[in-house]
């Protein structure tokens, strides 16, 4: 994301409240109506005095975005993690006080981190020009020069015109479109990623002149797109959830972590089999209106972003191999720390970061002093843990909190 997708974010959220979290999806982290604004806690725990946004910002810490943050939630817990000592230093240098994180404030902020890649870069009018020509637009479209084609004359989009407008356009105008390239025998054009923003750039860049509204586009919601995946069809060849069904593939394997309108371009990448499939089966074909292409697109971004379940056996050597337990554990023998099986640090993978998180100082402090090795753990090492805390929870008495 460069600078001027920063400036999306700014604009987005500011002046927006904490609104309580919505509950969480099946399998995963629970997931903001709007993740952008995580944003507030991003700078509320003083992370922007280090890091800055994809080429803005500070530069003390490594910048973020541009794919830097990718993977499940309990992956990007882990690599917080991993860098807790240097940043220690870092906060101990800079005079700066440890922040301390909730389980829902884990959730937001990571939510947030994960999802700056979703607005992507700007577009390059020159580049979508190409595209234009490339993808064989001009064969039923034109932009305001000579006699109108078979399609409507592009030129008259509204200048804001987004990525995921022109895709939207594109897509509830698919059954027709494809009718038409059949009989023009025009094969069906294909996106790559970048190529919806280049070619809203340039058909911005060629819209007509006149007075235009003032229109902020908000980012897409995964919940309400979680709810349109189901009303719209697409769970009926997809399965609840994206994770597979009949006739369509399981999403969440799909590599589907990539901007909106790289997501928006491989869904018309797919127009043409799944308008086949659809219509073997009596399915009619879906339309968007206002942000319900944008929901959806921001429920497929976030697929990748749930957990599978960890192996408890395997949590229980990481527990061990990783001093864990000579700190934290059951039984009579003395401890430093408290025993994590039944308090709220294993409740959830965004309680279980944020314990982590929350008492680093104090746990890279007893670790140091004994002169052991910092133990970098992976995120498949914490789903396993997070796996044998909950079997360990299940078979011992619950104990008070002690883990946040």
């Amino acid at each position: 994301m460069s600078s001027t997708g920063v400036g999306v974010v700014l604009a987005l959220t500011a002046g927006l409240g904490l609104a309580a979290l919505p509950p969480a999806a099946a399998g995963g982290p629970a997931l903001s109506d709007n993740p952008l604004e995580g944003r507030l806690l991003f700078e509320s725990k003083g992370c922007h005095q280090c890091h800055g946004l994809a080429g803005s910002g500070a530069a003390i810490g490594p910048n973020l975005g541009e794919g830097r943050f990718s993977g499940s939630f309990l992956d990007l817990g882990a690599a917080l993690w991993d860098h807790v000592p240097g940043m220690r230093v870092a906060f101990e240098a800079a005079g700066m006080e440890w922040p301390t994180l909730t389980p829902d404030e884990a959730g937001r902020l990571i939510g947030f981190l994960y999802f700056i890649d979703y607005l992507g870069r700007p577009g390059d009018a020159r580049a979508g020009e190409e595209v234009f020509a490339a993808r064989g637009c001009a064969a039923c479209h034109t932009l305001g020069e000579g006699r109108r084609k078979v399609g409507p004359d592009l030129s008259e989009l509204r200048r804001f015109a987004s990525p995921l407008f022109i895709a939207q356009s594109i897509w509830n105008h698919g059954p027709s479109m494809l009718e038409s390239m059949r009989a023009l025998d025009v094969r069906p054009p294909t996106f790559e990623q970048g190529d919806l923003a280049d070619l809203s750039a340039f058909i911005r860049q060629r819209a007509r002149p006149g007075p235009q509204e003032r229109v902020l586009l908000a980012p897409g919601n995964p919940n309400v797109g979680r709810e349109l995946f189901r009303t719209q069809g697409c769970a009926a060849c997809h399965g609840d959830g994206g994770r597979g069904g009949t006739g369509g593939p399981d999403l969440t394997r799909v590599g589907l972590q990539r901007s909106a309108e790289g997501i928006a371009g491989t869904m018309w990448n797919h127009a043409l089999a799944m308008s086949e499939v659809m219509a073997q089966r009596g399915i009619g074909w879906p339309e968007f209106t206002t942000s319900e292409l944008a929901d959806v697109v921001a429920f497929l971004y976030f697929l990748p972003f749930a957990d599978p379940p960890g192996d408890p056996a395997r949590g229980e050597r990481v527990f061990t191999t990783r001093s864990c337990a000579g700190c934290h554990g059951g039984g009579s023998a003395a401890r430093e720390g408290p025993d994590l099986a039944g308090t709220d640090a294993a409740s959830s993978p965004e309680a279980l970061v944020a314990a982590m998180w929350s008492h680093a100082p104090v746990m890279s402090e007893a670790i140091l002093a004994e002169g052991r090795p910092w133990p970098l753990l992976t995120g498949e090492d914490l789903r396993d843990l997070l796996a044998f805390l909950g079997k360990q929870a299940k078979e011992e008495p619950a104990t008070p909190t002690g883990g946040r």
